[in-house]
This record gives structure tokens, C-alpha cells and sequence, in this order.
């Protein structure tokens, strides 16, 4: 009885292990999809994902989302937590501030590419959405859900 227990506990541990590999892979597959390259790390059970692009510029871009657990719209919330907290005209300001760059047709190109970021990181997260098995988050505004 106690190696059954045993041998369906390591069983159910494997099951647990391929389904987390899976979505990973999945996750690996809607990033490269909408242009993002990602790479996960993990440490003290926080899973952290680094998704990196090019701005329309050219420049080097990234962000990084932590999860606890092992659940996709954990990750999607951290997504939109981070598109909702870019704000392009501020974000293109302080990165004039860093670079000594004052030119207003920098500013305007630095805004340019924080929406386009910006936009791109929803779609990323509305992608990944609707592999959580939950209702996709671009479904909220759409008028009586999906029809």
C-alpha cells in the first residue's frame, strides 16, 4: 500500500512537471508569435520571465514578469499590470533625461516606440489570455461577452 502511495505520488509529480513544461513551451510559441523573445529563470518558487524586443527605433527593449505559481493568468495579469503602468510620454522623458538625447524628434520617436511597446505587450498578453483555459481578457470589451 505505502509504494502504491509512493509510486502515485511521483506519478502525479511527472503529470505536474509535463503540464508545466508544456505551457512553457506554449508560452515560448505566443511570444515568438507577437515578436517577443522570452527567457524564464526561477528561484525561491518565483518563476520570472524576461521578454525582450526591438523598439521601432531599433532600440533594445524588456520587461520582466514574476509569478508564485505555475498558472498562465498569473502571468497575463503581470503582463497587463505592466502595460496599464506605461505611460509613453513619461517614459519617453525620462529616457531623454538618461541619455542626455533633447531633441524633440527624439522625444517624438521615443513616444512612438513606448505606445508601440505598449501595444504589442497587450497583444501578447491577450494571446496568452486564451491559453489559461479562462475567459480571454480582450473578451471584456466586446458587449455582452463573446458573441
Amino acid at each position: 500500500m505505502k509504494v502504491y502511495l509512493m509510486l502515485s505520488e511521483i506519478l502525479m509529480m511527472y503529470e505536474q512537471l509535463i503540464k508545466r513544461q508544456m505551457a512553457e513551451s506554449e508560452i515560448y510559441g505566443i511570444a515568438a508569435k507577437n515578436g517577443w523573445s522570452v527567457s524564464m529563470s526561477a528561484k525561491n518558487g518565483i518563476r520570472s520571465y524576461d521578454f525582450q524586443r526591438k523598439t521601432l527605433s531599433g532600440v533594445a527593449f524588456s520587461f520582466t514578469a514574476e509569478v508564485k505559481d505555475d498558472k498562465v493568468s498569473s502571468l497575463t495579469n503581470e503582463i497587463v499590470s505592466f502595460v496599464d503602468a506605461i505611460h509613453p510620454d513619461i517614459c519617453a522623458w525620462e529616457w531623454m533625461i538618461k541619455s542626455g538625447a533633447m531633441d524633440l524628434s527624439r522625444y517624438l520617436q521615443a513616444v512612438a516606440d513606448m505606445e508601440d511597446i505598449r501595444s504589442k505587450a497587450w497583444l501578447l498578453a491577450c494571446d496568452l489570455s486564451e491559453l489559461s483555459g479562462e475567459k480571454p481578457i480582450w473578451s471584456a470589451f466586446i458587449k455582452n461577452g463573446l458573441n
